[in-house]
């Protein structure tokens, strides 16, 4: 294949990727749980905190992939909210933790499951192999991704 071929690979798998995006980001805000209105940041970094233990600052803002103190900024509007909420670890009482609130999993669980009827039908377009062959290159070039951001 040549570097134009590959080019144009990419370009159209950016574009089919977007798309797929925006569909799925349309869906999680039309769940019929999520109450409060929030921007895609604040979703993005709800999802974050939802998906980790009891994440702190620093892990949150390298999930979303934005600086410290715009994750910090965020972090605030997800709490006056009562999505979430700010714990000293009891390990280190200079580490803070972020968890969420009954009301920020409530959301977090309401958008998760918006999410996954929206794949699940998305995968209907496909037949049950090209389900499983989706599904299994999608992972690979995921942990790829996760390894150069050195999350993996």
């Amino acid at each position: 294949m040549n570097k134009s071929d590959a080019n144009d690979k990419a370009r159209r798998l950016a574009e089919e990727l977007q798309i797929l995006l925006d569909n799925a980001e349309n869906a999680e805000r039309e769940a019929p749980d999520l109450a409060e209105n929030l921007s895609r940041q604040e979703l993005r970094t709800l999802r974050a905190v939802g998906r980790c233990e009891c994440p702190i600052m620093s892990g949150i803002a390298a999930a979303v992939r934005l600086s410290l103190s715009s994750v910090t900024g965020l972090i605030d509007r997800l709490s006056q909210k009562n999505l979430v909420r700010r714990d000293r670890s009891n390990d280190d009482r200079r580490v803070v933790q972020v968890v969420l609130t009954e009301e920020g999993r409530a959301v977090h669980e309401a958008t998760s499951a918006a999410r996954a009827a929206f794949a699940q039908n998305a995968l209907k377009a496909l037949s049950p192999a090209e389900q499983e062959t989706l599904t299994a290159l999608l992972g690979k070039v995921s942990r790829r991704l996760q390894e150069e951001a050195g999350q993996g």
